[in-house]
């Protein structure tokens, strides 16, 4: 005869020793989303990708290059592991052209990270990179958060960009939440 019975304690502590053990063949579950948190822990994942096209610009200040993502934190003092890829990009008809290229979270206007690239130096050319960063960004509520990259022309001299470059590559944007 087997019979469910719950436990009800605040916490747990060891009668010896300074380890708990879960015997072979047996889980702890749990049975809401989040019920189990550890430091370090990654608590959750949102993701988004764009498809690549051949959209062109060359602003002298930041500019959306379309790939963004929400998370709505789970604990307010949780950071965020962002982590993107993209290919960009500039065409250079005999001079030099440098692109400024960063991840901010929009509400605060936070610099997750930022990199720039040089196009080709003196020749005609097309100079495609790619840009992959990443940064860490420490929540301090619950409130959802958007991430997005921009990018922006960071000389005067001649230049096309292209910050969604090639028809065929996939532009991506990961967001962890982890906890601390």
């Amino acid at each position: 005869d087997c019979t469910m019975s719950t436990l009800f304690v605040n916490n747990l502590n060891t009668a010896s020793g300074t380890t708990i053990t879960v015997p072979t063949g047996k889980q702890i579950i749990g049975t809401d989303t989040n019920s189990i948190k550890a430091p370090g822990m990654v608590i959750q994942m949102q993701s988004n990708t764009l498809a690549g096209g051949s959209t062109q610009s060359s602003p002298s200040s930041f500019t959306d290059t379309g790939l963004s993502c929400n998370i709505t934190p789970h604990y307010s003092n949780s950071k965020i592991l962002v982590l993107v890829h993209h290919v960009i990009s500039v065409v250079t008809a005999s001079s030099h052209a440098r692109v400024d290229f960063r991840c901010i979270e929009s509400g605060s206007s936070t610099e997750i990270y930022r990199m720039d690239f040089h196009g080709q130096d003196g020749t005609i050319g097309n100079t495609q990179r790619n840009m992959s960063g990443s940064g860490v960004f420490t929540c301090s509520n619950t409130n959802q958060l958007t991430f997005k990259t921009q990018f922006q022309k960071a000389n005067t001299t001649e230049g096309t960009i292209y910050p969604i470059w090639y028809t065929q590559s996939i532009h991506t944007m990961q967001l962890l939440e982890v906890a601390q």
